[in-house]
């Protein structure tokens, strides 16, 4: 899945998919929001950036890889 995928909201829901080695660990249920990350999948996320929840760590790394793209 590319960047527009995790952007979007979009899940690979193959049996055969495999995870990214670069995704972090699962973060314990400790964030504002009850809701899955945008970029990882892990629950716990704590900002709310263009209509999607993210780990702070994760749009770091997402806002980044955009900068790359302009």
């Amino acid at each position: 899945m590319g960047l527009i995928g995790n952007l979007l909201g979009k899940k690979d829901t193959s049996a055969g998919a495999k995870k990214s080695e670069t995704e972090p660990p699962a973060m314990a249920e400790e964030g504002k929001y009850n809701e899955p990350c945008s970029l990882c999948g892990a629950a716990g996320t704590e900002k709310k950036w263009a209509g999607k929840h993210w780990h702070k760590k994760c749009i770091r790394r997402m806002k980044h890889a955009a900068k790359g793209m302009l």
